[in-house]
Order: structure tokens, then C-alpha cells, then sequence
């Protein structure tokens, strides 16, 4: 099923039309969800050599957050953002990953549906 990225920021998720869209850090600033549904792009990945979280600049696209930031600044900021994410279903979360490592490397602290 595809969805509509989100058609306004402000006051998007009062909105009638935000079932049937997706949804952004801005738009979703300051509001609890019963669930959230989270998906972890290509920007953010598990290194299984390093064993550690990473992040690939070429896939985030929010200019004003990379524009200055170093790749250390930057890693700290993107999963900053999948935290607060991660943090907004007061009920649930459910989680999409798009890295195949990271899904491996989470795998352990998260209940899993196949889909």
C-alpha cells in the first residue's frame, strides 16, 4: 500500500487526511501516538565489522541538518531522530528497517512479525 508523504507540518497528525499519509520528525514534533509506525531508512545502518550503528550521509536528505555537521555530529543527530521516533506510540511501535544488519542487529530486543 502507498502512502502520501505528510501535506502539511503543522498540526498534520489532526488532520483527517494523516491516516492514509507518512509522516516526518517535523510533522510529528511534540505529539504521543497511540502506535507509530517508524521506518528506519537507508541513512542509518549496522556495521557488522565495527559492530556499530552508522549512518550514510548520501541517504539523508534534510540539507539543514547535514549542511555544517561532520559525519560524528551527524551520526549523533540522525539517531537522535530515530529515537524521539522510536519514542512516540504510547501503546507501540512498530518498526520497518530498511538495512538488513540492523534489522539482524535488533533483532534480539524486538519482537518480530514477518511480514
Amino acid at each position: 500500500m502507498k502512502k502520501k508523504w505528510n501535506h502539511c507540518t503543522e498540526g498534520w497528525v489532526h488532520t483527517k487526511e494523516a491516516i492514509n499519509e507518512v509522516g516526518c520528525i517535523h510533522s510529528i514534533q511534540g505529539y504521543d501516538l497511540n502506535y507509530a509506525y517508524v521506518i528506519l531508512g537507508k541513512d542509518i545502518g549496522y556495521d557488522k565489522v565495527t559492530e556499530k550503528i552508522i549512518v550514510r550521509p548520501e541517504y539523508y536528505f534534510d540539507q539543514n541538518g547535514k549542511r555544517t555537521a561532520g559525519y560524528e555530529e551527524l551520526l549523533e543527530y540522525i539517531t537522535n531522530i530515530y529515537y524521539v521516533l522510536m519514542t512516540r506510540g504510547i501503546k507501540g511501535t512498530y518498526l520497518y528497517v530498511c538495512d538488513e544488519n540492523l534489522r539482524e542487529y535488533l533483532r534480539p530486543y524486538i519482537e518480530v512479525e514477518d511480514l
